[in-house]
């Protein structure tokens, strides 16, 4: 009898895990199968870069849920507007997106009570190729499409970025073709729509300063101030000013030159300046050994100055003769070695 109540209590036990076992399954499984939430739902979203540009002359596809008397082809005209069947008046479209105009035609649809809930979709079926040309102090100037809204920091980079000559700022200046664009709609074609400081566009100081280039847009990155070492130095060239509030010394000018050579005569430099007159021009002499020894001020520099080390001809005859006796030498040597 005990024997049998002992199976019983074993067997009642083993069903007894199998039950708790299934049941923690299935809690389990109902817990892994609800939704989780969407932290990104919480977050607006930003369509900025949605959908693409919209220009002069592109053939668009709308489509307003079912109405046929509202969908169709339209093409935006000259002025970068397009006309929507039943709308009172064009809209403007290039220079925004197609998400944009979309939603201003589902807008304006309601707004006039012509439909109550109205989807719209735009596509572009043919789009014009619309173009921003980028120059002056870039790695390579040339001529890009926009498809999407693009800005500043986003044309530099297609153009690979600011040449080692940039400047302190650049200019936009407004295309004929950049219709349909609130800012390039305040300057007639050819005038400058704005001088930007790249330091502060770099740096995102000002955020409104990285603004959006529309279709026939010309970006010019000015070039910086340069200076001129020439003669015995290290290394002779042009070296830039990168920013113009700042200044450049003659030992500055000398150290980018990678220094004077052995040869050069530091007592003679002359800083050559061009003045207001195209054929006059001032020779200011300088002596670079004083200067070095901060016996003498280090004179500031101005564009397009050139300084000049001039060789010394008693070092260089020196420094000749050295030469041949260092060779003279090495000649004895060998003919030694070898008798």
């Amino acid at each position: 009898m005990s024997k049998q109540l002992s199976i019983f209590l074993i067997s009642a036990a083993f069903v007894l895990m199998n039950a708790v076992t299934a049941g923690a399954q299935i809690s389990s499984t109902n817990r892994s199968t609800l939704p989780t939430p969407s932290r990104s739902s919480d977050q607006p979203t930003s369509n900025f870069y949605g959908g693409y540009q919209i220009g002069v002359g592109d053939i668009l596809d709308i489509h307003v849920n079912d109405e046929e008397e509202i969908s169709g082809r339209y093409q935006v005209d000259q002025n970068g507007k397009v006309k929507i069947s039943l709308l009172s008046s064009p809209l403007d479209a290039a220079g925004t997106t197609t998400f944009d105009l979309a939603s201003r035609i589902s807008q304006e649809l309601k707004t006039q009570q012509i439909l109550r809930d109205p989807s719209t979709t735009v596509l572009i079926l043919r789009a014009v190729t619309q173009n921003v040309s980028v120059l002056g102090a870039v790695v390579r100037p040339g001529v890009y499409p926009v498809e999407k809204p693009t800005t500043l920091l986003d044309v530099i980079s297609l153009a690979g970025g600011l040449g080692p000559n940039a400047g302190n700022s650049l200019t936009v200046f407004h295309g004929s073709d950049a219709a349909g664009s609130t800012a390039a709609t305040a300057a007639a074609p050819g005038a400058p729509l704005l001088t930007v400081n790249i330091n502060d566009l770099l740096s995102a100081k000002d955020r409104s300063t990285n603004v959006m280039v529309h279709s026939g847009d010309v970006i010019t990155i000015n070039t910086a101030p340069v200076v001129f070492v020439v003669g015995s130095v290290g290394r002779p060239g042009a070296f830039a000013i990168q920013d113009r509030r700042s200044q450049m010394t003659v030992l500055q000018a000398v150290a980018m030159a990678e220094g004077p050579t052995p040869n050069a005569s530091l007592g003679k430099a002359i800083i050559i300046r061009q003045s207001t007159s195209s054929s006059a021009r001032q020779e200011i002499q300088i002596d670079l050994k004083k200067v070095m020894r901060g016996k003498d001020t280090d004179q500031v520099l101005e564009a397009n100055d050139i300084l000049f080390v001039p060789q010394s001809g008693l070092k260089a005859s020196a420094h000749r003769l050295g030469e041949m006796g260092s060779q003279a030498a090495v000649g004895v040597a060998s003919y030694a070695l070898i008798f």
